[in-house]
């Protein structure tokens, strides 16, 4: 990062009304390299009237201000042809606003959580040179259309080249601007005649060439452009400049072709502006990829410490114990399990935008699910003094097909807001069959006494990020997030959502979505299919894993199933360990450790020259990072496939029977 030499001092200008938000951002600037003036306003009026009497080289705006928001504000400033570098600020990392708000002229956009003195550099100095870029590519179109508009009328003042060679390569006509250019070249140094021929010009042979060679091309008939750099100079250390010419054919009043019009500038201006445009590409590219390695490495930190407490719960739930200790862990494994389907959206939302989403289509029971919905908020609704009821019509079936996991995270954002603003008196689900166009439909009826949502909001609750109003946020927290995952999760499904609400008096939120009937008999197969293979006794495989407590959960299930499992920390381990044995049948590989990662150490068991002995062994990527990317990152390695942690033990297990070829007694 360098800072622009031109600028001895940056003036910019903060607009946030968060007075901890403020300090941090002073804080963070005062720590950084730029030598600045901050100029801080705390609503949209104030900012107002700082940007009508001064000039900034950088904006950095809160979307959230009091009267206005940033995005009215934004789009007051655009109004107003005020076209200073905007940086919006937010507390939500919301994807939509940032895209709203460079719609609106906004250039760059991060969380305030991600406030860094470097970052801050970043943003003003990319700021500058965007802007500055950007007036200098304008002022250079500008110039370009105004020449060619204005060309017979401008002729003798253009500082481009303008002249034309008859069909016998004679010097016909051109501007002062040629003259100037080529004056000095020339025989006769005093003045340019019409009867100088092109051979006759003392230009260098490289270069007379090359216009011989177009105006022949030209004399043909064919109009074009070339770019080059031509050099009017015989100063050595002189840089070349680029210089765009235009051969136009001159036709004569019999159609014939009688000589060539040459219009030639000095775009060497516009090519340091596509290089700088280039420049500033690059770096937003460098920000797109570090975004994606950070969701990457948030996705491995948030799901390796996920893989501990679903492994033990599934392990737990394997052991004989009292009908208590079975219902809290139950509700452990579902409230677990319903995490990690939100942090999956949550890391990947764009996939939800994209309707990338996949469903589930398996039976499972309705009460069930509803009943550990009800245990998982029990404490919760104990704890504010509020009754929960759940009320079923007679015609809904006892086990239905679908996917549990989509409607446990649907219920559980809608519960959950519903006791969050709910002070007093009840929540209540009820459920009953609907059928539309013969299909059979779950409406699922989430009601609330609590305060109410006020009817010029009721739309804008589904949008991403968006929250009632911006107390709602400050008094009971939450990202806006949920509202607008349960709304595309409902219509991916082909099912849909409204909300009836009156302020002071509470809250309904209907929701239908699609079901088929279910099968008892499928539903205790798919609960006792981990007992019918639980022997892996044949196999020995190598695990490699750098956390502890995924090792200890792997060690557990491995036990089980009867195999011999060894240990390895690294990539670097598992490479000495696979020089030392030929006797290994399988190798579970984590992607993210110290030391080497599993990608290198997949690379090297596959490469050409490997010391291990087996380098054909089937590798099967057991990883956090549940991206897609990944995924095509883990093929190209030289790995077999890939389960994503917090591993299913079915899915873990299958995969390693496809790829030793056993067949497990089942």
């Amino acid at each position: 990062m360098s800072l622009d030499p031109k600028i001895s001092e940056y003036n910019l200008l903060l607009i946030d009304d968060d007075e901890v938000d403020v300090m941090t951002f002073q804080r963070a600037l005062k720590s950084s390299e730029l030598s600045h003036k901050l100029t801080v306003c705390y609503n949209a009026k104030e900012a107002l009237e700082k940007i009508k009497k001064n000039t900034y080289d950088c904006i950095f705006l809160d979307y959230l201000l009091p009267g206005i928001d940033g995005l009215q504000l934004l789009r007051k400033l655009r109004e107003m042809t005020v076209n200073t570098p905007v940086a919006v600020l937010t507390s939500q990392g919301d994807e939509k606003i940032a895209v709203e708000m460079i719609k609106n002229g906004a250039f760059d956009y991060f969380a305030k959580n991600e406030i860094h003195p470097d970052k801050i550099a970043k943003v003003v100095i990319t700021a500058v040179r965007l802007w500055n870029a950007e007036r200098k590519r304008v002022e250079a179109e500008r110039k370009t259309i105004e020449n060619n508009n204005r060309l017979n009328a401008i002729l003798e003042s253009t500082r481009n080249l303008i002249f034309a060679f008859d069909r016998n390569l004679n010097l016909i006509s051109f501007n002062s601007a040629f003259k100037e250019s080529m004056e000095h070249l020339l025989r006769q140094r005093d003045v340019i005649t019409p009867d100088i021929n092109l051979h006759g010009i003392a230009i260098k042979d490289e270069m007379k060439q090359s216009l011989l060679k177009n105006i022949s091309k030209c004399l043909l008939g064919e109009q074009f452009t070339v770019l080059e750099q031509i050099s009017f100079s015989n100063d050595q250390n002189k840089i070349i400049p680029w210089y765009e010419t235009t051969f136009n054919p001159i036709i004569d009043s019999t159609g014939e072709v009688s000589g060539v019009a040459i219009y030639s500038k000095d775009v060497s201006e516009n090519k340091k502006i596509v290089y700088d445009l280039m420049q500033a590409k690059n770096e937003a590219v460098a920000a797109v990829q570090a975004k994606s390695e950070f969701l990457s490495n948030m996705s491995h930190e948030i799901r390796t410490p996920m893989n501990a407490i679903i492994g033990l719960t599934e392990l737990l739930l394997e052991e004989p114990l009292e009908i208590s200790q079975l219902e809290n862990i139950k509700s452990i494994k579902y409230s677990a399990d319903n995490l990690l389907v939100i942090i999956n959206d949550i890391l990947d939302f764009g996939k939800i935008e994209a309707g990338k989403v996949r469903f589930e289509n398996i039976n499972f029971n309705l009460a069930s699910r509803i009943e550990e919905l009800r245990k998982t908020f029990e404490h919760r609704t104990k704890e504010k003094g509020l009754a929960f009821i759940v009320a079923y019509d007679k015609n809904v079936p006892p086990n239905i097909k679908g996917d549990p996991f989509r409607l446990n995270q649907i219920l559980f954002n809608l519960v959950g807001n519903a006791i969050k603003f709910t002070p007093t008196g009840h929540v209540s689900i009820s459920i009953k069959v609907v059928y539309i166009d013969k299909v059979m439909f779950l409406e699922f009826n989430v009601t609330d006494t609590g305060i109410g949502i006020p009817e010029n909001q009721q739309a804008k609750i589904f949008e991403s990020f968006t929250q009632a109003n911006a107390e709602t946020t400050r008094k009971y927290g939450g990202t806006g997030l949920g509202l607008s995952i349960t709304k595309n999760l409902i219509q991916l499904q082909g099912g849909r959502i409204s909300v009836e609400s009156k302020v002071g008096e509470g809250t309904s939120f209907i929701v239908c979505i699609p079901f088929e009937i279910g099968s008892t008999e499928k539903i205790e197969q798919e609960n006792e299919k981990l007992d019918q293979y639980a022997d892996l006794s044949r196999l020995k495989i190598l695990m490699v894993e750098d956390n502890i407590m995924n090792q200890f959960v792997a060690k557990q299930f491995f036990k089980k199933w009867n195999n011999e499992l060894v240990i390895a920390n690294n990539g670097e381990e598992a490479i000495r360990i696979l020089k030392e044995r030929d006797d290994l049948d399988l190798v579970l590989m984590d992607l993210q450790m110290p030391e080497m990662s599993g990608f290198q150490a997949a690379e090297i068991i596959r490469g050409n020259k490997t010391a291990v002995l087996n380098s054909n062994i089937p590798i099967i990527a057991l990883s956090a990072d549940a991206f897609i990317e990944t995924r095509r990152k883990v093929i190209e390695a030289g790995m077999n496939d890939y389960v994503t942690k917090p591993f299913k033990p079915e899915e873990l297990y299958s995969k390693i029977i496809k790829h030793t070829n056993q067949n497990a007694a089942r």
